[in-house]
């Protein structure tokens, strides 16, 4: 496989992927225009991650409610944000889901509650049985506000599901045979799907995602490294978000309900996935943040409560974190959390089940699946496990039982399945790669002492607390087929300056956007997309670089991927080397 340039701005990478999860940002400057919500800049998207921005496939399956008379709304709205009677819709796959956006929209707006209602539109819609559709339709000027909650609980309706309708109501016949993989001969993945067809039975694709994501080998035994893993115990979500965010609801649906927890804050160690923290922000009590290096911190605030009445609602890492790839101390959080009676949440979508063994700690364990374990960028989902042996498994499991609905749209569910087929190889390709790649950048960083560096530091967990990561090293995944246990796709380059990072990443000659665990190499400025210039004083404090490029290494050829890389480096060096002369 070749590394390719990035496609023009706002272009789906790979080119003519209508469900791509991420757009081309080939120029510095254009990530900072997208952390800024620049709208022509949205409005210009050819794809997008569907919970960032409104997909143009959902957009205009959006369009009919304008048109419909009995919902007697403006004929003339082309989009979900530009009626002209001031009215504005999200669409949603449940009434549940529906539900807790109209509770969110109405908190933040209680002077305007009555402005906000849900409807069922299903008719209106026309989606495949036995699919149902809800709206939730609100002012036109509180769209940025209530979009909070389709990004960051990741539970809108799926771009497939759009996509069928629209087809259906175009007079295509037997749309369901359109599940959106691509199918032009010259495609990047085509020569994939030729061999790797999906399924017809969505029922045995989730079955053979869950078995999958469970670990469970032939011979009946798992890789998860704890007896009596069962597929019954996996939660298959629309999005990874959407499994980060039901876990906070687990939390609150249990614990959350005794007398006096309903103020408890969460605890994190190491950064976890940004939109973790704008997720709190909206819907929490709040939080405490620690680092490996303060994890005294952290006993001495659960010293303040007691096994009875713990200090905090629960414990949350991501191993390793993103963007700095640290790992925590995982048996010390566990054996704080059992002194303490708190659960333990680790997000393990950036480490990946067959490189680290992480459920021996975890109480719950939410994953990503859009990234490693999908690995074409053309699909969400998300899955939560629950530990059969954690203390809380009962409780946590009667709150499942009661509470979880599947909302995973099944031509999603058809395309994880086959995505994820011969995942083995292909994480094997990607831990070799990535090990090659932050090793050749060490070596030219300013922490390994290299003479007159533009690389300040490589964050990689081989880089990174490499005792913690490595002693959760997935022996066990040998049995699996993997050849090579590693440390995952991931690694974090920062700059001497910020100029030198900007003119590397814009000489670059690989896809650029902002996305992970994909087959292809990617690079994102990480900083600069995911945070607007307002919040600046929150990167500082949390002593994220600004001057810093993200890369998730692909499968491509290994020399051919370190030359590329080498020039852009050439070129920032030349570019530093010119500021001396001048």
């Amino acid at each position: 496989m070749s590394l390719f340039p990035s496609p023009d701005l706002a272009k789906a990478i790979p080119p003519n992927t209508p469900h791509s999860v991420v757009h081309s940002l080939p120029e510095w400057k254009d990530n900072v225009e997208f952390a800024k919500s620049n709208q022509a800049l949205f409005d210009s998207l050819e794809t997008t991650y569907p919970r960032f921005v409104l997909h143009p496939f959902v957009k205009q399956f959006i369009a009919p409610l304008f048109t419909s008379s009995s919902l007697k709304l403006n004929k003339k709205v082309l989009s979900a944000s530009n009626a002209e009677d001031g009215t504005c819709c999200l669409l949603f796959p449940s009434r549940k889901t529906a539900d807790e956006c109209l509770s969110f929209a109405r908190r933040q707006f209680p002077h305007s509650s009555s402005r906000f209602s849900l409807r069922r539109v299903t008719e209106a819609l026309n989606p495949p049985l036995p699919y149902e559709i809800f709206a939730i339709f609100f002012p036109v000027d509180h769209m940025e506000s209530v979009m909070k909650f389709w990004t960051f609980a990741g539970g809108g309706v799926s771009t497939r599901l759009a996509e069928q309708c629209l087809l259906h109501n175009s007079g295509v016949l037997q749309p369901e045979l359109h599940i959106g993989i691509p199918t032009q001969a010259d495609h990047l993945f085509s020569e994939y799907y030729r061999k790797n067809a999906p399924l017809s039975s969505v029922a045995n694709a989730k079955d053979a995602i869950r078995m999958r994501f469970s670990g469970i080998m032939v011979d009946g035994g798992n890789i998860r490294g704890v007896p009596g893993v069962s597929v019954d115990d996996i939660y298959l979500y629309p999005t990874g978000m959407s499994a980060v965010w039901y876990s906070h609801q687990l939390l609150a649906g249990t614990i959350g309900l005794r007398n006096g927890f309903e103020t408890l804050k969460t605890a994190h160690v190491n950064i976890l996935y940004v939109d973790s923290y704008k997720l709190l922000g909206l819907a929490s009590p709040g939080y405490h943040f620690f680092t490996n290096d303060t994890i005294d911190g952290l006993e001495r605030l659960l010293e303040e409560g007691t096994p009875e009445r713990p200090a905090i609602l629960g414990l949350f890492t991501d191993f390793p974190g993103n963007p700095h790839l640290r790992s925590a101390d995982l048996p010390r959080l566990r054996a704080l959390a059992d002194s303490y009676n708190i659960p333990l949440i680790i997000d393990e979508t950036v480490g990946f089940h067959l490189n680290v063994q992480l459920l021996p700690y975890a109480d719950v364990i939410v994953s990503s699946l859009t990234k490693v374990f999908s690995g074409l960028a053309n699909v969400l989902g998300g899955a939560l496990m629950l530990n059969p042996t954690s203390r809380f498994y009962a409780e946590f499991k009667a709150h499942m039982v009661a509470t979880y609905e599947d909302t995973y749209f099944g031509n999603d569910a058809l395309v994880m399945e086959a995505n994820s087929r011969g995942i083995e190889k292909r994480v094997s390709a990607i831990n070799h790669n990535a090990e090659a790649l932050a090793d050749m950048l060490y070596l030219q960083s300013s922490v390994a002492g290299a003479k007159d560096p533009v690389i300040q530091e490589v964050f990689y967990p081989k880089y990174q607390s490499r005792e913690n990561y490595d002693r959760c090293l997935n022996v066990a995944a040998a049995g699996a087929g993997i050849v090579d246990i590693g440390y995952s796709c991931l690694l974090s380059v920062s700059f001497t300056s910020l100029g030198a990072a900007q003119v590397f990443y814009s000489a670059l000659r690989c896809y650029k956007g902002p996305t992970l665990g994909t087959v292809f190499t990617i690079a994102t400025p990480f900083t600069a997309i995911a945070f607007p210039p307002e919040k600046m004083e929150w990167v500082k404090e949390h002593n994220l670089e600004e001057a810093l490029v993200r890369f998730s290494v692909g499968v491509e050829d290994t020399e051919k991927l370190l030359s590329t890389v080498s020039e852009a480096v050439k070129a920032a060096k030349q570019w530093a080397k010119s500021l001396q002369t001048k």
